[in-house]
């Protein structure tokens, strides 16, 4: 279960990085505009999701079986850890390299969400 948990946390903070990285507006130019752009709108919903799960496994912390605190409990904290930095510190400084035409997916709207509310 641990396992399963540990890719859950790598993917959960990481994917929404690149997602708004790659479908953020074609009017955002350059990578580094594009990270800013990126995130402004995450930093704080990943962070407060890290607090969040955190405060959820601490529970692990205080059971008096020493099988969740040694199984469960650390190896859990190490991964939040280190995918909470990845995922909003060494990912967006490498998606700041990463300046290719070909990674601009978004739309052509200037607008940061377009919905389409008009077509009902």
């Amino acid at each position: 279960m641990a396992f399963v948990l540990s890719i859950g946390f790598a993917v959960e903070y990481s994917i929404h990085v690149v997602h708004r990285f790659l479908s953020a507006p074609n009017s955002v130019k350059s990578a580094h505009a594009r990270v800013v752009y990126t995130m402004e709108f995450l930093f704080i919903p990943l962070t407060l999701s890290f607090l969040s799960s955190l405060i959820g496994i601490i529970c692990l912390y205080f059971t008096e079986f020493e099988f969740n605190e040694v199984y469960f409990f650390r190896p859990l904290v190490i991964v939040m850890i280190v995918t909470y930095y990845i995922g909003t510190l060494f990912l967006p400084t490498l998606l700041t390299k990463l300046d290719f035409e070909f990674l601009r997916v978004g739309s052509n709207d200037a607008r940061e969400d377009s919905f389409d509310d008009d077509k009902e």
